[in-house]
């Protein structure tokens, strides 16, 4: 009996253990036919099987090797390994194609490297020619202008011109001068530089007028008609004549075309002190006007004092000109030349020639070329561009071919906010009709004869006389300006007076000029000025008698005294 029992109970330890190993195992996904078999056990006797007995209790289930379910869980397993392989294999493929390329992109760069380097040298070259040798820049003034009175004068600047008296109110848009800079330095010896300028112009006139004269001899009556001659400008309204060219349009023209010698005083003739001295050939800027355009700073809002009453601020010829230095301080600075007496807008016709020359004296030394204490010179003296190769003489007694003078002195000085100058002029034959009629005049002064209470013909005549071939002018300019601190604004101005003619005891023509206002300057190539500019003739109105010129013809003229010209002005000046 003991042993039946003990055998029954190996029995069932072994059925457990069994069971256990089969229920700790993990149950894979079956498939449709999966075949399963689910086992019994009797505790009595402990034996195993496989369908349900009398006594049995049910042990789990059993899936044999070889089973469905057991295949797919090879085939997973085997389907992972290649999958794996397959991965290992692509990645090695891949490092393998990297390196191949990584080893060609090093061999082009190499090849690239070679080609660079062997190309660099004419590289250089290009570049070194072409840009570092080369700047181009440009220059535009603008302005918005309201004449609050009108009359006859000289133009505020070069080509606004304006209806002359009785047109208070006259207002304009204006883009009076567009530059285009081109310089070039191909090698330190030489320089080039050309710059086209556009500028406002005015028609060439068409009237015409025909005058005829009729003579009765006999009671016949003859008629003679005189040919139409067409006027040298545009009549505006009833009184007033612009002696320009080309109504509306921009005219184009070259203002600066020169060539610079650099190294003449480094080279040929070693003189230290004047080393930055060069030679100059060609369309070139006048010895004076460019120089105190920039020693003022503001001539986008006023011409300067010759430049306004006559002097041309471009001239074409040769020159010599530079700075004085000791240990890089300036202690003068000059420029003289040989120029023709056309004006760079001109052609030359004159059988002489005219001479300019300005010197500059810092007695102070000066870091910069307009900085500290300057005493300035100029003079200039030449023949009327009338003086043709026809005319034998060019004494003063010729009126076609007086001579032609100008002479200015100046004490100036400029600090790091502020700045101010002194000028005296002195001119003979230098201020003509056609100068002082360059803003407005009147329509006789272009041709266009007038007649009746209003006409200006007696006084155009007058005009003529008080100007002409011995006329001595002289006149005193103050200009200056200062910065507002802790602002971008400046406050600038220009005063003027000048006469015209001092042979005449009390000259109509006498004026005084200003130009006062308020500079913003927003960035270093963008500036703007709120100005008021004016032309008052400061005799009191009277009647120009006949004797006031010596050797002249000429009726008794009343109201000799010109009407004020009064006009504010927004300035701008873009440079870069």
């Amino acid at each position: 009996m003991r042993r039946t029992i003990r055998m029954v109970a190996l029995s069932m330890l072994g059925a457990a253990l069994t069971l256990g190993a089969v229920a700790i195992t993990p149950m894979p996904a079956r498939s449709a036919d999966g075949q399963a078999i689910t086992l019994y056990t009797d505790p009595a006797s402990g034996q195993v099987y496989t369908k349900r007995c009398k006594h049995c209790v049910k042990l789990g289930e059993y899936i044999p090797a070889g089973s469905t379910e057991e295949i797919e869980r090879k085939v997973e397993r085997r389907v992972t390994q290649q999958t794996q392989t397959q991965l290992d294999q692509e990645r090695a493929a891949m490092h393998a194609d990297e390196a191949a390329k990584q080893a060609q992109q090093q061999q082009w760069n190499a090849e690239m490297a070679k080609q660079v380097s062997e190309i660099q040298p004419f590289a250089r070259e290009f570049g070194d020619r072409w840009f570092k040798k080369i700047s181009i820049g440009t220059l535009v003034y603008a302005d918005y202008r309201y004449y609050s009175h009108t009359g006859f004068g000289p133009q505020f600047l070069t080509q606004q011109v304006w209806p002359g008296p009785g047109n208070a109110g006259f207002n304009s848009f204006d883009i009076t001068r567009t530059y285009l800079d081109f310089r070039f330095t191909p090698v330190d010896d030489v320089s080039m530089r050309v710059t086209p300028n556009m500028y406002l112009m005015i028609n060439t006139g068409s009237k015409c007028v025909a005058t005829s004269t009729s003579k009765s001899t006999g009671g016949v009556t003859t008629t003679t008609t005189t040919k139409c001659t067409a006027s040298t400008g545009d009549a505006v309204g009833a009184n007033t004549g612009w002696a320009q060219t080309d109504d509306g349009n921009l005219g184009f023209r070259v203002k600066y075309a020169y060539l610079d010698y650099n190294t003449f005083f480094q080279k040929v003739l070693k003189v230290d002190a004047m080393r930055d001295d060069k030679f100059t050939f060609g369309q070139q800027p006048n010895p004076l006007v460019d120089w105190e355009e920039n020693l003022w700073g503001f001539r986008y809002t006023a011409l300067t004092p010759w430049n306004y009453l006559s002097l041309s601020s471009s001239q074409v010829g040769a020159s010599v000109k530079g700075p004085i230095k000791v240990n890089e301080i300036q202690y003068a600075d000059y420029d003289a030349g040989v120029y023709d007496d056309a004006s760079f807008h001109a052609t030359e016709e004159s059988a002489t020639k005219q001479v300019m020359g300005r010197v500059t004296i810092n007695p102070l030394g000066a870091k910069y070329r307009y900085d500290s204490l300057g005493i300035t010179g100029f003079y200039d003296f030449g023949y009327s561009n009338k003086c043709t190769p026809d005319e034998n003489s060019i004494t003063g007694s010729n009126s076609t071919c007086g001579h032609i003078a100008r002479a200015a002195a100046l004490v100036h000085y400029t600090a790091e906010s502020w700045g101010v100058m002194g000028e005296w002029d002195y001119g003979h034959n230098a201020f003509s009709s056609g100068n002082l009629f360059s803003g407005s005049g009147p329509s006789d002064a272009i041709g266009i004869p007038t007649t009746g209470p209003s006409s200006f013909a007696a006084w155009n005549t007058m005009v003529g006389k008080i100007l002409d071939s011995q006329a001595v002018q002289m006149g005193w300019d103050f200009l200056g300006h200062v910065d507002i601190p802790h602002t971008p604004f400046t406050a600038f101005g220009e005063f003027q007076q000048f006469l015209p003619n001092t042979r005449i005891t009390k000259d109509p023509l006498d004026f005084q000029r200003y130009d006062l206002g308020v500079q913003w300057l927003i960035n270093k190539y963008l500036r703007v000025a709120f100005d008021s500019q004016a032309i008052m003739y400061y005799h009191s109105q009277f009647t120009f008698p006949a004797s006031a010129v010596s050797g002249q013809t000429i009726a008794e003229t009343p109201f000799a005294v010109p009407r004020d010209t009064h006009a504010f002005m927004l300035n701008m000046e873009f440079r870069y």
